[in-house]
Parts: structure tokens; C-alpha cells; sequence
């Protein structure tokens, strides 16, 4: 199964006043990082297309703290695909000691303007699935 590596350099916003990356900043790389995935595969999210993918689970378990300046590399996965619902696995690791920083799990819903629930665009499914190889 393949994966997606995005990296990422820990910025002073990101961090607390002892220079530790804030928690709710790993949230905000898993996004980023899935924001670039889908440019990556050639996909992108604006205002235009009608369809939102907004978090409906985000859950992060910590194991070694970030800090500023420090570089992340940080793995995705996809975990499952619905007709709905797409839920991806995130591993973020310092870069300068390859130690696991944290281990991340969204799940993404389809929805219309309207806040209803969709089913994901077919174009989406199609390329999510031939970049993770899943059938």
C-alpha cells in the first residue's frame, strides 16, 4: 500500500511559550498534509465544486514532543474508503531523531452546500484508490 510524506518545519506560531508545538497544531499538519496529498493527485477543494469534506473524528496520540524549528515528516495512509466517508492514518515523526511524535486518525464526510451528506465524487474515489492501490 502506498502512502503520502509531506514535510514540515515546526514555526514559532506553532508553538507554546517553552518552545513545544502546541497539541492542537498536529491537527492543523494532518490537514495540511492531506491538503497537499489531494493537489498532489491532482484534486483540489474550493467553493466552486459543491462538496466539503469536514472532520466528523479527529483523534491524536502523543509520544514525543515537536518544538520550534524542528522538522516533521509526517505519513499518511488511508485507512478506509466508503461511499461517504474517507478515514486517514497520520504519523508524524521528528525528522532529526526519527522518534514518532504523534499518531493521528481523521475522518472525513462528504457534504453538499446545504450540510447534507453526499456521496464522495466518483473522480475523487478513483484517485484516492489508484494512489493507496486499494480495489
Amino acid at each position: 500500500m502506498n502512502e503520502f510524506v509531506y514535510k514540515y518545519r515546526v514555526a514559532w506560531v506553532d508553538t507554546d511559550a517553552l518552545g513545544v508545538m502546541h497539541f492542537s497544531n498536529y491537527f492543523r499538519i494532518c490537514e495540511r498534509t492531506e491538503e497537499e496529498f489531494m493537489r498532489a493527485i491532482g484534486l483540489s477543494f474550493d467553493p466552486s465544486h459543491k462538496v466539503s469534506l469536514p472532520r466528523v473524528k479527529a483523534e491524536c496520540t502523543f509520544k514525543y514532543p515537536l518544538r520550534y524549528n524542528d522538522e516533521a515528516i509526517i505519513t499518511m495512509k488511508l485507512k478506509e474508503i466508503g461511499r461517504k466517508h474517507m478515514k486517514y492514518s497520520f504519523e508524524i515523526k521528528n525528522a532529526s531523531n526519527d522518534i514518532i511524535s504523534a499518531s493521528c486518525e481523521i475522518v472525513v464526510v462528504a457534504i453538499n452546500d446545504q450540510f447534507k451528506s453526499i456521496e464522495l465524487p466518483n473522480e475523487l474515489i478513483y484517485k484516492i484508490k489508484s494512489f493507496f492501490n486499494e480495489n
